[in-house]
């Protein structure tokens, strides 16, 4: 299954998927990311997968496991976008001083709910909890000091945990690859905690 994923025809695949979903990531990472799934899955088995007993069969299995993935990625993409839009719209757009007061007992709102959230058990098997509260803070920050333009975008919103990340991870020597994996898996716990954090406070997300 590996070896299949590394070659050409797994690489075409990806490609294909990729362009198929939209997906942000690239084909490289959806082959990297497929693998450690797989990994991990095999890992766990302590007896051979039902229906994997030629090599057919093994890509086959590699390639709905990678489909999967996909769509997975996709739907995560579909909520983040769903969490930024919810940001946006509850963000004045100019910060007068009502609004300006508004934003105040907003955030400190929001930050008591990331704490609160935080520390009843909130957990993100993909990264590290202190990398993401840490990030989460900091996308808020930046937020509601912006305004709505800001929060309808989503570079900054990635460059803001991208620069935690980073900072959390200095010297360490890896590859391109695996720091965008730790990058996006960083990601989606962020979101995770403010949509957590979002709707401890009430706010909907239609």
């Amino acid at each position: 299954m590996v070896m299949w994923l590394r070659s050409d025809g797994g690489q075409d695949a990806a490609i294909r998927l990729v362009r198929k979903y939209g997906l942000l990531e690239d084909a490289q990472d959806l082959v990297s990311m497929t693998t450690q799934r797989l990994s991990v899955a095999l890992d766990r088995r302590t007896g051979p997968l039902p229906a994997v007993d030629s090599t057919d069969g093994a890509i086959r299995y590699a390639y709905r496991s990678m489909s999967n993935l996909a769509i997975d990625l996709a739907r995560r993409r579909r909520s983040e976008s769903t969490a930024l839009i919810s940001m946006a719209r509850i963000t004045p757009t100019t910060l007068g001083p009502e609004q300006s007061a508004i934003s105040q007992v907003f955030i400190e709102e929001l930050f008591t709910a990331l704490h609160h959230v935080t520390a009843t058990g909130f957990t993100c098997s993909a990264c590290n909890d202190r990398i993401t509260y840490a990030a989460a803070t900091e996308v808020l920050h930046l937020a509601l000091i912006e305004g709505s333009d800001a929060a309808a975008g989503e570079t900054w919103f990635d460059d803001v945990i991208y620069s935690v990340v980073d900072r959390y991870h200095s010297g360490m020597s890896r590859s391109n690859a695996a720091q965008r994996q730790r990058r996006s898996r960083c990601k989606r716990c962020v979101m995770e905690l403010l949509q957590a954090s979002l709707k401890h406070i009430g706010v909907r997300r239609d």
